[in-house]
C-alpha cells in the first residue's frame, strides 16, 4: 500500500472498458523530509535511484481530496510500482493540498523538495501558455477520444515547453468533463450564460472564451463557492461532476446542464534531476506504471460521471437539462483563433483532437 502522510484512506476504482461506459452514459443521457517508513527516505522523499537496487520512495503531491479520481489512480501506480518492482519502488503521497497550493508544489518541483506532482492544466498554462490546449471548449466528445489525445505527441509536447521549470512530464490524469452547475435558470443556449456571474478557473483560456459569451467570471476557491451561490454573489459555476456531490452544492444549485464543455486534467509530473538520475529499467518501469493508471484513470473517471449524474437525478427538485455544442461554435472558432495564432503548440494540439474527433 502507499504510504500516506496523514493515513488517508483511499476507494478502489471499478474497472469498466471506455466502450462500455460510454454506452451506459448514452442509455443515461436523459440523465522538507517526508516519513522513511516505505523504505529509507532521505531529504525530498526518496532514497538512492534505483541505478544500485536501492529502495526508492518518490514523495508525490496534489490539491485533490484523499477520495478523489486523481488519488485512485495515484494508488494504482503505487501498486503496479510496488509489484513491478518487488517492492523496492513506492510512493508517498500526499493529497489535498497537504503540501501547499499548486504553485508552491511546482516551486517545490523546481527546488528537489518534491518529487512529483499532479498539477491541473489551468496552473500549467500559467507556466507555460500552451497548456491552455486542455483549456478550450469543446476539444473531445467523449473520454475514449480525451484518452487518445493526452495519449498523443502533440499533447506530450506541451511539457517541453515547460522550459523554464525544473520538471518532466510524465502523462495526464482526468477530472472528467465540466458542466454548468446554475441556483436557477439552466444553461441549454449561449444566450443563457450572457450576463451570468460564473465561477471559473481563471485561465486566460478560460477567461477569454466566457468573456466571448458575455459571463461576468468570478474566480474563487471552491470551498467558497456553497455560501457564494447561497447569498447571489454567484449564479452558478463552471464544475466537474466529482465535485458537486462532496461539496453538497446540489442543496443549493438546482439547475445541471452536463455540457462538456472542458475536459479537465492535470499533468503528472517529476523533478527533472530525480527522473536523469533514475536507471533506464527504472524509467520504463514508472512510464509503464502511468500508462496502467492513466488507463484505470480514464474507465474510473467514466464511470464516477455516470453514477453521479444518478445521484443528482435522485435530488429534490433537481433538474437536468441539454445543450447543443453547435449553438457555441462561433464563440469556440475565435478563442481557438486567436490561440492558436499565439501558440503553435495549441494549433498542433487542436488539429490532432480534430483528426480523432472525426475517426
Amino acid at each position: 500500500m502507499a504510504v500516506y502522510h496523514r493515513g488517508y484512506p483511499m476507494k478502489k476504482g471499478l474497472l469498466l472498458s471506455i466502450a462500455a461506459l460510454l454506452t451506459f452514459s448514452l442509455s443515461l443521457a436523459g440523465c522538507g523530509g517526508a516519513s522513511n517508513s516505505a523504505g529509507g527516505a532521505t531529504e525530498g522523499g526518496s532514497a538512492p535511484s534505483g541505478n544500485g537496487g536501492e529502495n526508492l520512495v518518490l514523495k508525490i503531491g496534489d490539491i485533490t481530496k484523499p477520495n478523489h479520481s486523481w488519488n485512485r489512480a495515484l494508488e494504482k501506480l503505487n501498486q503496479d510500482l510496488q509489484s513491478k518492482s518487488n517492492g523496492r519502488i513506492s510512493l508517498e503521497l500526499y493529497p489535498g493540498g497537504e503540501l501547499g497550493n499548486e504553485k508552491d508544489m511546482m516551486q517545490q518541483l523546481d527546488t528537489g523538495n518534491l518529487d512529483m506532482a499532479v498539477i491541473t492544466a489551468a496552473e500549467l498554462s500559467s507556466h507555460s501558455d500552451a497548456f491552455g490546449a486542455w483549456l478550450m471548449p469543446f476539444v473531445v466528445d467523449n473520454h475514449e477520444q480525451a484518452y487518445k489525445l493526452w495519449s498523443s505527441q502533440e499533447s506530450m509536447a506541451l511539457f517541453e515547453t515547460l522550459g523554464k521549470n525544473n520538471a518532466h512530464g510524465l502523462g495526464y490524469l482526468s477530472s472528467g468533463f465540466r458542466y454548468y452547475l446554475m441556483k436557477s435558470a439552466p444553461i441549454t443556449q449561449p444566450a443563457d450564460l450572457a450576463s451570468k456571474k460564473l465561477r471559473v478557473t481563471p485561465s486566460p483560456t478560460i477567461l477569454d472564451y466566457y468573456k466571448s459569451l458575455q459571463v461576468s467570471p468570478t474566480p474563487m476557491p471552491l470551498t467558497e463557492v456553497y455560501t457564494a451561490l447561497q447569498t447571489g454573489v454567484i449564479d452558478g459555476i463552471d464544475i466537474d461532476s466529482e465535485s458537486v456531490q462532496p461539496e453538497k452544492l446540489y442543496e443549493i444549485a438546482k439547475e445541471m446542464t452536463p455540457s462538456k464543455h472542458m475536459y479537465w486534467i492535470g499533468g503528472i509530473l517529476i523533478n527533472k534531476d530525480r527522473w536523469s538520475g533514475l536507471s533506464d529499467e527504472d524509467r520504463k518501469l514508472l512510464e509503464e506504471s502511468i500508462t496502467a493508471a492513466m488507463e484505470f484513470n480514464v474507465q474510473d473517471v467514466s464511470k464516477n460521471e455516470i453514477e453521479g449524474l444518478e445521484f443528482l437525478k435522485q435530488q429534490p427538485d433537481f433538474t437536468i437539462s441539454e445543450l447543443k455544442k453547435e449553438d457555441f461554435a462561433p464563440y469556440v472558432e475565435g478563442v481557438e483563433s486567436a490561440w492558436s495564432a499565439k501558440s503553435p503548440e495549441i494549433a498542433a494540439f487542436l488539429k490532432k483532437a480534430k483528426e480523432i474527433s472525426n475517426q
